[in-house]
């Protein structure tokens, strides 16, 4: 079992190895000449950074103002809807399955499992990577920006900053829960088309929760939006141009690849080739190794 185990791990190592360094390698495709217009990310940051700037001087001191309204009976399922915004659920379910598939043995795998392993493991490191990183460039940002939180509106009003103070009551511009929640929605949006009903109208209710709740601007919450979502469309760029999940259509959009099409499928297959009953497996199988003739009477 020891022997199964020390193998286990190196053959672990070995492919999260392998994978780290394919994000790295030189990209073997280019990004079509007829890149679609709105999945271009520094063109994403350029108009959300315009349009923040145009609802900080006109719309965030009355919607402020409005948002200390808010009936107090909702506060409670605000906060809860705002809660969604730290990425935990998201990044705990993608990690999961990240560690999942890059723990179970490849080599003890059919072929179809081995493919589901492979495509669940890129797959779940794009949507994790996307929401931690995300959230990350956001809270760099709103900490150097050092913009003041509305509830100084009375005294420090709507223009108040203090930049590289790195203090949370100075740390507003843009929201970090509105960056992850853009990158969550936008990444599942694109590994599963078939959510974004559901996907895109949540990111979106985040965002509104974090002025109701009096932590945000609007104009935080549309800029942070902004950041999630053309961090998440730089990541998939970076991953199609390593022919890695994604490709691109005829018409310039990122799309999955054919083989990434049937995610749910996959999932169910490296459930029923999980590391628990490859274990197992291996424990039966080295114990009917070692295992002793009984003596005969």
């Amino acid at each position: 079992m020891k022997k199964g185990l020390s193998n286990t791990a190196n053959s672990c190592r070995t492919r999260a190895m392998s994978g780290i360094k394919r994000l790295f390698i030189k990209p073997t495709r280019e990004v079509p000449a007829n890149r679609a217009f709105l999945e271009r990310p520094m063109l994403i940051i350029g108009i959300f950074l315009l349009l923040s700037i145009l609802i900080l001087t006109v719309a965030d001191y009355p919607l402020a103002i409005w948002m200390k309204s808010f009936p107090g009976q909702l506060r409670g399922m605000a906060k809860w809807i705002s809660g969604l915004g730290t990425g935990l659920l998201v990044l705990s379910l993608s990690g999961g399955l990240l560690m999942s598939a890059a723990l179970v043995p490849a080599e003890k795998l059919r072929k179809t499992a081995r493919i589901s392993s492979k495509l669940v493991a890129t797959s779940s490191a794009f949507i994790f990577i996307s929401v931690a990183g995300g959230g990350l460039v956001a809270s760099l940002l709103k900490n150097i920006i050092g913009r003041a939180r509305p509830k100084f509106i009375q005294v420090d009003g709507v223009f108040y900053f203090r930049p590289f103070s790195f203090h949370a009551d100075f740390a507003s511009f843009p929201s970090g829960h509105s960056a992850t929640a853009g990158a969550m929605a936008i990444s599942l949006a694109l590994v599963f088309p078939r959510l974004r009903p559901i996907v895109v109208p949540t990111g979106i209710l985040i965002c509104l929760s974090r002025q109701w709740v009096g932590a945000h601007w609007a104009s935080d919450t549309f800029m942070g939006w902004g950041v999630g979502v053309a961090f998440t469309l730089w990541l998939a760029h970076a991953f199609a141009r390593r022919e890695l999940l994604f490709t691109y259509s005829s018409d310039g959009y990122l799309c999955l690849d054919k083989c990434y099409k049937t995610m749910l499928p996959n999932l169910g297959a490296l459930f029923n080739a999980s590391l628990f009953k490859t274990m197992q497996r291996s424990v039966r199988a080295d114990r009917a190794r070692t295992a002793k003739p009984e003596l005969l009477p």
